[in-house]
């Protein structure tokens, strides 16, 4: 089941998606909008849509799940990624510091290095693929580089320098 808004549907992934940042609150709900191109009469129908309603209340079950560690991470996720966010958008800020302001929204979510991504300089690269119950394993030792002999081959009208 899909919604109209303006000269766009909005399909059932859209309101998931747009459910989760009203129940997380990260940014004011003007600015999600305003970024999702929804305006506030769309939104009224929207809140009103039963899928809508039920993802938002999934959403925020899960978002406030009442454990000490819960809101502790909850808190500083969202301080965090706020600041980060307003570095990364800024086209005035170099876009070094906007590159590092990726990497610690990335490794604040969880997405950086970890015991499927560490490297342990060993120069080794282990590759382990699941297919339905078997496991497809290839491991290899890397060594020192090997260098590809071979000659040159000149392309037909340029000449070499």
């Amino acid at each position: 089941m899909t919604l109209m808004v303006g000269q766009r549907e909005l399909t059932e992934l859209d309101m998931a998606r747009i459910a989760r940042e009203i129940a997380r609150e990260i940014q004011p709900l003007e600015i999600l909008l305003q970024r999702a191109g929804i305006d506030s009469d769309a939104y009224d129908r929207i809140k009103e849509h039963p899928i809508f309603q039920t993802h938002l209340l999934e959403e925020a079950q899960i978002w406030s799940a009442s454990t000490k560690q819960n809101l502790r991470e909850r808190v500083s996720v969202k301080a965090a990624s706020m600041d980060t966010v307003d570095i990364i958008r800024d086209a005035d800020i170099p876009g070094a510091a906007r590159v590092q302001a990726l990497q610690f929204l990335a490794k604040l979510g969880h997405l950086g290095e970890g015991p499927l991504t560490k490297d342990d300089g060993s120069g080794r690269v282990q590759i382990n693929i699941m297919l339905g119950g078997h496991k497809l394993s290839f491991d290899k030792e890397s060594s020192e580089p090997k260098t590809i002999e071979g000659e040159a081959i000149l392309t037909p009208g340029v000449t070499e320098t």
